[in-house]
């Protein structure tokens, strides 16, 4: 699932997946500004049904590490495997 949602996320902003880390913030990546943020909340929202509440988008636009957290928490899956974090 980390894969799929690094993904997505790049797709959206138009980069290398490669390029993403758990320390990937606003400041760092160049596409990724508040009106981007929007089309990758509602993006993600769209591909995986979810429905993201405006102070979970906030929580997201910290870092990239947030943004796949609250994805996953609303998906119901954890992002390591057990004996993993």
């Amino acid at each position: 699932m980390e894969n799929k949602i690094k993904e997505l996320f790049a797709a959206i902003l138009k980069m290398n997946a490669e390029a993403i880390s758990d320390s990937a913030t606003p400041r760092n990546i160049s596409g990724w500004d508040s009106l981007q943020h929007m089309f990758l909340v509602s993006g993600f929202e769209e591909e995986f049904g979810i429905e993201i509440e405006p102070e979970e988008a906030v929580e997201m636009y910290r870092d990239y590490s947030a943004f796949k957290s609250v994805v996953a928490k609303k998906l119901g899956q954890a992002l390591w495997p057990a004996g993993k974090r």
